[in-house]
């Protein structure tokens, strides 16, 4: 298959004029650009994969990605751009019984995201990331993704013209959704070059073949990339598209094209002509909103990025443990990181008398999603299991990386180090399970530490999940209660309780704790699914004196490098959390 390579946007030697101002934690930010860039939830289930590597769908003759890319634009449709409504905004899982959103194709898409939504990430702008990765994975362009958008709970209007509407109601349709006639011709051009129209969901522009039982697909035109095809064919002459040559009274890319004499199409003839066209005309179909919704600036990638920071009870050594991931991009194979933090409590509390601790990270794997693999950079992933001194515990941490080719920086959130917020209540994973294990039923079983004589008065779970059933968002609380089975470990209370509700693979929730005065303790936004996750090994600890400030780290001596495995389980919710030291 004919494969043109578009241009890809340069990769950035110098990345911080891109994220400046970002400081952990950022939570809408830190979730959005996790998913961009490495393709996954927390818990390994890979949403990428799906359509990576330009991927045909079993069983319907075209790509993944035409079919996620046709599902965007069908929900972006509902925009009114007089009144301000409509737009991507999630709508289209509540209209798939119109004609206009027919074809397995779009039942396949819901399916694809359903998953996929959580706290952070509506649905809406899990459809927005589906079609960057789209295309991208398909050999097109990178286009920018913004986030922040709102999910409607309900239906929107109708507003897919039909291939059967004349002109003048094409370009009325299209106006009321904010586009001129330029660029309606360049939406429509820049979403065929991805699949066709198929048998049998329109049987009156594609006939069946000698079985009628099969599915039968008339490309747009003669690659099934993202390429400039569509448009060099049409005016050529020499065109496939089915909305031109097969059906008369259903020609609408006839009559879209040739709108403005070929004006738009002649100058979009080039390869990176389209690229560039279809870059910008895609950012605003995806930023096609209510205007009541206000979009984040561009998800750009962090050159280092912390997630996965637990404080949490390990009841397998009977100790507190901090977990804590760091990615980069690397830019050489020789690598290496070290983890340092301080202590919150004893002589050397926020690194007095500058001791700091240090570990090796217990593993790493490489992560990447379409649109970090169309960007041409290398991510990697270092996980530090660390034990830690309950006396002592964790006030904040950081980073010290060698690249390797002679550049060695200290990777310390902007000089305010990664801050553990408190030690007082705390979520345990490896006490914890899915309910559904024991009963088939939806929900959680979760459990808190609780520092052994801080008698809170109240200790509950805030849950929150997007990815339901119904697809409406779920939000309820759960108390905990002193869970009398569990003797006391490490200084620290086990408080149990069950989440009930259909909250969906991505439940988050926080974990509160509250004190007699009123004081609150928060473990917050804690992911469900990483019930399912089994740890690399544990890092070795070392501890050092140094000459420097408690955020350098210059001068360190070495720990001991940790040698594992990471093993992520894909199953969610319901698998039991395993601790396994490899």
């Amino acid at each position: 298959m004919l494969n043109i390579g578009l241009p890809r946007p340069l990769v950035l030697l110098c990345f911080s004029a891109l994220v400046q101002g970002y400081q952990w934690p950022s939570p809408q930010y830190d979730a959005l650009e996790d998913f961009l860039y490495e393709g996954a939830r927390p818990d390994g289930s890979s949403m990428a994969q799906l359509v990576s590597p330009c991927k045909l769908r079993a069983g319907t003759n075209t790509t993944v990605a035409a079919e996620w890319v046709r599902l965007v634009y069908h929900d972006s449709a509902t925009h009114n751009v007089s009144d301000g409504t409509g737009g991507l905004d999630g709508s289209i899982f509540f209209e798939l019984g119109r004609d206009e959103n027919i074809g397995s194709g779009m039942n396949n898409t819901l399916s694809d995201f359903s998953q996929y939504p959580s706290k952070y990430i509506s649905r809406a702008d899990i459809i927005a990331i589906g079609t960057v990765w789209a295309v991208a994975t398909c050999s097109g362009p990178v286009i920018p993704l913004r986030g922040g958008r709102l999910d409607a709970n309900v239906a929107g209007p109708f507003g897919v013209p039909n291939a059967s509407d004349p002109l003048d109601s094409l370009t009325n349709n299209f106006a009321k959704q904010g586009y001129n006639v330029s660029e309606m011709i360049q939406l429509v051009a820049c979403g065929h070059t991805l699949g066709g129209v198929r048998y049998p969901d329109f049987p009156t522009v594609v006939s069946a073949d000698s079985n009628p039982s099969d599915v039968v697909v008339a490309l747009f035109d003669d690659t099934q990339t993202f390429d400039h095809n569509i448009i060099t064919q049409y005016l050529a002459g020499t065109t496939q598209d089915p909305l031109i040559v097969r059906n008369q009274s259903m020609a609408s890319d006839r009559l879209v094209f040739g709108a403005d004499g070929n004006v738009t199409m002649n100058a979009m003839s080039s390869a990176d002509s389209f690229a560039q066209t279809c870059t910008t005309i895609f950012d605003k179909m995806l930023s096609t909103v209510p205007s009541s919704v206000t979009l984040t600036d561009p998800i750009e990638l962090l050159p280092v990025k912390v997630s996965g920071v637990q404080l949490t009870i390990d009841t397998a050594h009977q100790q507190l443990q901090l977990q804590a991931s760091v990615r980069l991009v690397l830019s050489s194979n020789n690598t290496s990181v070290k983890m340092y933090w301080c202590d919150r409590y004893g002589s050397a509390a926020n690194c007095a008398g500058n001791l700091q601790r240090l570990a090796s990270p217990g593993g790493s794997t490489t992560v990447s999603s379409p649109t970090s693999l169309a960007m041409g950079v290398t991510l990697k992933k270092y996980q530090f299991v660390v034990p830690v001194n309950s006396s002592q515990s964790v006030s904040k941490f950081w980073f010290e990386v060698d690249y390797g080719n002679g550049t060695t920086t200290t990777e310390d959130n902007g000089g305010a180090g990664y801050v553990v917020d408190q030690d007082q209540v705390l979520w345990v994973p490896s006490l914890s399970r899915g309910k559904n294990v024991l009963t088939g039923a939806q929900g959680v079983f979760v459990t808190a530490a609780v520092k052994t004589g801080s008698a809170p008065s109240k200790v509950y779970i805030s849950c929150f999940g997007r990815a339901t059933t119904n697809y409406l968002p779920a939000n309820f609380t759960y108390d905990l209660s002193l869970n009398s089975t569990l003797p006391a470990m490490a200084g620290y209370d086990f408080y149990s309780g069950e989440a009930t509700d259909d909250f969906g693979a991505t439940m988050i929730f926080d974990l509160v704790g509250v004190a007699g005065n009123g004081t609150q303790w928060v473990d917050g936004d804690r992911f469900s699914g990483l019930i399912g996750i089994a740890l690399p090994a544990q890092s070795t600890v070392n501890s050092t004196t140094q000459g420097t400030s408690a955020g350098g780290s210059k001068g360190a001596s070495a720990a001991v490098r940790g040698e594992a495995r990471w093993a992520v389980a894909l199953g969610a919710v319901g698998l039991l959390w395993t601790v396994a030291y490899l």
